[in-house]
Parts: C-alpha cells; structure tokens; sequence
C-alpha cells in the first residue's frame, strides 16, 4: 500500500535534547523559584524544587510500568499540595513549569539537516506529523516553533495530553484518527526502539530508527527490529522515498 503520513518522534530524533545535565538542571530550579517568588512568598521554594524533581522521577517510572503520562504541571501541583497549597492557578503553574524547562530548552539545537528532509517528504505528498512522549506540549511546540518546523506538521500529539504514551496502540491510533490514514499507509521515525519501534511494528506501520547522534546506543539489534536505520536525514529522505 501507498505510504501517505510520516510520524516523528521529537527528542533525538528533530532535535538533538542531549546536555550536560549536571549544569543545566541548578539553572531549572533557580529559574523555578524565581518565576514563583513574587506570587508565593510564604512557600518553601528549595524543598519545592526538590520534590518537584523528586515526582518527575516518580512520575517516569510509572509512565514506563504503565505507559501513562503525567504532565509536568500535575506534578508541579502535587510538590506544591505537600506544602498545604492547593487549587493553585493553572496560569501560574504554567508560568513555573515554563519556567523550568527554559534553560533545558535552550540548549535543544535542531538535527543538522532535518528541515531540509522535511520539505523533501512534504514535496513527496507525505502528511507529517509529530508523536512525543513529553510532560509538556506546549514545550514542544514552542520549541519547533522557534527552530521554525511547527508549520510543517499537521498535527503535534504529545503523551501528557493523550490517554497513553508510546508504545501503546491508544498513543498510535490518535494520530492516525487525526491524520485520517491507516497504519499500514504510514512511517515511524523514532530514536528509541521500546517506545518508537516497538509501537508502530505492533501497529503494522513501517518504522525506520534513526542514529543521528552517532552513538548507536540503539542500533545493536532488537527485538525489535526496524525496517530501516539511518544514520542522517538525507538517508532517511532516500529510504522512505523506496518505499513510496
């Protein structure tokens, strides 16, 4: 069958979310407590830090058991409830998991050669689309926003917002019920083969894995296995258009 959509998952895959963790995660928490600073002086904005990072940890484990998403803002709500405060303002919850992700998302630089690949599929007829499993959509559309691939997608589905996170079939089926194609019309393109691969084989799609970082941490062989890995998004171009 003719394949019509392409999918893409986001971290690693259209942008590089690599960094040095250890100087970029002080800088989230001093951001964090600046930005709630003025409108909570009465909490303890360290410890709120601490568990905030602490229920994001939580909340990881729990979403790889179960394939359910937490959304950054819920865990937020939940550091907060531990210190008696409750039915905080949604605008202001955003306002400090906004604040949070800034400096990660500051050092997100787009895959070298994604944009051009992009346009490549689109000229091909191929409706694109994005499936993350993120805490935080608006992230990752701000993001594309500003390394200037928002536009080119129809759609961005991230797993905080949706019933289940990749691998699960639920995570799959809304893009292609918003997509309006079938699985076996469609391409996966993903870094990680427990989530990215192994879903869209469940779902009958073709997948290709892609090692644009060149560490081929995932590329030594599965289960499962991919139809394709490539190492750069020209090849990536190249492969799909076989397949067409």
């Amino acid at each position: 069958m003719t394949i019509k959509a392409a999918i893409f998952d986001y971290g690693d895959t259209l942008v590089s979310t690599r960094m040095n963790w250890n100087k970029v995660r002080p800088k989230q928490l001093a951001s964090l407590r600046t930005s709630l600073a003025n409108d909570l002086p009465g909490l303890d904005l360290v410890r709120l830090g601490r568990d905030f990072l602490f229920l994001r940890a939580e909340a990881r484990r729990m979403a790889s058991a179960k394939h359910v998403e937490t959304s950054a803002i819920e865990s937020l709500k939940s550091a907060m409830s531990l210190q008696g405060m409750r039915d905080v303002d949604e605008e202001l919850l955003q306002k400090g998991v906004d604040a949070f992700f800034e400096p990660e998302e500051r050092n997100y630089s787009l895959i070298v050669g994604m944009a051009e690949a992009l346009h490549s599929l689109k000229e091909m007829g191929l409706v694109l689309a994005v499936l993350s499993n993120a805490t935080c959509g608006k992230l990752v559309r701000r993001s594309l926003q500003n390394h200037s691939l928002l536009n080119m997608f129809h759609a961005v589905m991230v797993s905080c917002e949706l019933p289940r996170r990749k691998p699960a079939p639920e995570a799959f089926d809304a893009v292609l019920q918003v997509l309006n194609v079938n699985a076996s019309e469609t391409v996966m393109v993903g870094d990680l083969l427990r989530t990215d691969i192994a879903g869209a084989n469940l779902m009958g799609m073709k997948s290709v894995l892609v090692d644009f970082l060149g560490d081929g941490t995932e590329t030594n062989g599965g289960p499962p296995l991919p139809d394709a890995v490539v190492g750069y998004p020209e090849v990536l171009v190249k492969v799909i258009k076989s397949w067409l």
